[in-house]
């Protein structure tokens, strides 16, 4: 017997993506043209198809249930694929401007040269590059103030995230550093806020060991340099590895560390033809370093 084959919708991914970007029926049924009660029954519909309940109601917000979590990062990168092959199929121009915030607590320059590129290949696009810390880039693309965002969250999936990974920090310093055991070790971090700072201390405190702040700095860069020069010992990904720098292993004191997540997060509801082309971008380059995950749970 063939395999009888689901489809979903179009519209009613559209539709189910924008009401979780919103949390908000009305707001939803405004922004795609349709009425409250026309908005309830396509997720009603969504949901017969599934089989799932894929929202909930929480007094006057509306959240994700896990199944509909499952769903929502599939979602997105089919609506993604619908409009970019609508788009090309159209032949749209690639313009406008975008506000792309990029972390200063992650691998900036790597993100950097993706869009450097981008914005070569297409001259029309008029490009607001915006760094800063990952909570501060996810509190501004929440208020619309950015349009897209790569940043780092402590757990996932999370709020508006199309593809995600992990990396694992591990402890480094510079390659002939020496520790003393009689003093408190001397640590190179973030400010207050930062994921990587929150898993050094709590590593560090589990172990019982004293510890002191030593260098402090926003970006991964001044940290780096700070490492190189001796200052103390950080937690850094692979991709801000760098020469000169020797891994610190449990066994010299240093325990494990846990994962952190970073994200490419945007709204989907607010994307135009220029954004979702450089969300194709991100998502293949990313690919070639570290399998992303699509947002769902496992």
């Amino acid at each position: 017997m063939a395999r009888k084959f689901t489809n979903l919708q179009t519209d009613l991914l559209r539709t189910f993506v924008t009401v979780v970007d919103l949390r908000n029926y009305t707001e939803t049924g405004r922004i795609l043209g349709r009425t409250q009660p026309a908005i309830s029954l396509q997720i009603k519909r969504l949901e017969e198809i599934t089989g799932k309940k894929l929202l909930a109601q929480q007094g006057k917000q509306v959240e994700l249930t896990p199944d509909g979590q499952t769903l929502l990062g599939y979602a997105r990168e089919m609506l993604r694929l619908n409009d970019r092959a609508v788009a090309n199929l159209q032949q749209a121009s690639i313009l406008g401007t975008l506000r792309v915030g990029l972390p200063v607590d992650y691998a900036i320059e790597y993100f950097q040269s993706i869009i450097t590129r981008f914005a070569r290949e297409n001259p029309a696009v008029q490009l607001d590059i915006r760094c800063n810390r990952s909570p501060d880039l996810l509190s501004a693309l929440h208020v619309d103030d950015l349009d897209m965002t790569i940043a780092i969250t402590d757990s996932m999936p999370a709020p508006h995230v199309s593809v995600y990974w992990s990396e694992h920090p591990v402890w480094v310093c510079a390659r002939d550093h020496r520790i003393d055991p009689d003093q408190p070790l001397k640590v190179v971090a973030h400010p207050n806020g930062c994921f990587y700072r929150k898993r050094m201390i709590d590593a560090l405190n589990t172990e019982g060991r004293d510890w002191r702040i030593s260098f402090e700095s926003l970006g991964v860069s001044a940290l780096q340099k700070a490492v190189l020069d001796g200052m103390g010992v950080t937690a850094l990904t692979k991709k801000t590895l760098l020469p000169g720098m020797r891994l610190l292993s449990p066994g010299e004191g240093f325990p494990n560390l846990a994962n952190i997540h970073v994200g490419l997060f945007y709204k989907h509801v607010k994307m135009s033809d220029a954004a979702l082309k450089l969300i194709e971008k991100i998502t293949e380059d990313v690919s070639t370093f570290r399998l992303p995950t699509r947002a769902r749970t496992k």
